[in-house]
């Protein structure tokens, strides 16, 4: 083998690497839909079609039950999730707007959906990093629209860890033990593995939460990044981006000026996502809408949204449905009735998220291109404000 083959091999490398990766990663996802797909159909109704294969039942009783969904109720459910993308778009522009970048509300929401969308197709949901770069047309700089991402998500995270919380001790306080050992029988070091899956999903969030800050806020913590970014054998893949270092710490700066707005706007964005779950369940006939049910869905979503942060399928596809069914079945719904509330509300989400493909499009069409746009002028210093 000569020697110049051998770049090549490098570069093919990773490549294969990359590959393998995201065909484990299907092939995860798939098998656990199939095991989603027969835990339903196993547990419907005996009367329900008698005789066939037990994974088309499940088909067959999630096609039935979506044809009764109440639509009214359903519509509502997207309005909502309309309402919190509206929210998350507004929370965007506020913190941009602290970082000296003024930007488009219309062209922000389609940035926004552009996020929800690439996040709903990776593990960890980390594509919604790539957000950003859906912003590229409006000329926002890279490390400012990085620094209010990493920002916005440092708070998301830890006000879903506060939610998870509140949902194990609802959980705990308000479910009979007996309960707990049906719905997961499996014990750990005598702690049932249901409280041990939802304690992992919240230090999971925790992590996050506090990688994030460190990365975000902490000087020494950037520092470190540096050194090792810009280490002989990662400078010559890191280089392009650690040179906008100094303006990324100057532009997280400016970030923490907007955490009131934007602890203010994501507990709202909480609460709509209440309503969301609540108007779907009622749409399915497993909730009544009372109180109590909205609180109870208001809770759970910060924990079972934890385990679409599994970094072994696609946004965590099949892990947090089987979340969704274990801890609705602790709330006395039925499996095979969960089982659906989870894949429509999954579906909900991606149907709508496909509002940000034409921006996907967009942002990909001038990386490709290599166009610059214009990125915008930092305003002129404001006088300061009289008292």
């Amino acid at each position: 083998m000569s020697t110049s083959d051998m770049p090549q091999q490098s570069k093919k490398a990773p490549h294969s690497r990359k590959y393998i990766q995201i065909t484990l990663e299907v092939v995860f996802m798939v098998a656990i839909l199939a095991g989603l797909l027969y835990y339903i159909g196993t547990t419907v109704p005996s009367d329900f079609k008698p005789g066939e294969m037990t994974i088309l039942r499940g088909v067959d009783y999630i096609y039935t039950a979506i044809l009764t969904v109440k639509i009214e109720f359903l519509l509502l459910a997207f309005l909502m999730y309309f309402g919190i993308n509206v929210l998350f778009a507004v929370r965007l522009r506020r913190v941009l707007s602290k970082n000296g970048v003024k930007t488009s509300f219309g062209k922000t929401l389609l940035a926004q959906y552009a996020g929800m969308l690439t996040s709903d197709v990776t593990p960890g949901r980390s594509g919604y990093i790539l957000t950003p770069v859906y912003l590229r047309d409006q000329g926002v700089p890279a490390s400012k629209g990085l620094s209010s991402i990493l920002g916005i998500q440092t708070f998301e995270f830890l006000i879903k860890v506060a939610g998870g919380i509140g949902a194990v001790i609802l959980l705990v306080t308000t479910v009979p033990a007996s309960t707990w050992s049906t719905i997961f029988p499996t014990q750990l070091l005598g702690v049932n593995i249901g409280l041990i899956i939802a304690v992992l999903g919240i230090s999971l969030m925790m992590v996050g939460a506090v990688i994030l800050a460190a990365f975000t806020w902490s000087k020494r913590a950037i520092s470190i990044f540096d050194k090792i970014a810009n280490s002989r054998y990662l400078k010559r893949f890191t280089g392009g981006i650690m040179g906008k270092l100094e303006e990324y710490k100057e532009s997280s700066s400016s970030t923490s000026k907007a955490i009131p707005e934007i602890l203010g706007l994501t507990v709202s964005c909480w609460i709509l996502k209440g309503f969301e779950w609540w108007f779907l369940g009622y749409a399915l006939g497993i909730s009544q809408l009372t109180w109590t049910w909205w609180i109870a869905f208001f809770l759970i979503h910060p924990l079972v949204t934890a385990l679409a942060f599994i970094p072994i399928t696609p946004a965590g596809i099949g892990v947090q449905e089987f979340g969704i069914v274990g801890i609705l079945g602790l709330l006395g719904v039925a499996a095979p009735i969960a089982g659906v509330f989870a894949l429509l509300a999954r579906g909900l989400l991606i149907f709508e998220d496909l509002a940000g493909v034409p921006q996907i499009v967009k942002s990909t069409s001038l990386i490709f291109t290599h166009k610059k746009p214009n990125e915008t002028p930092l305003p002129p210093p404001m006088p300061p404000l009289s008292p």
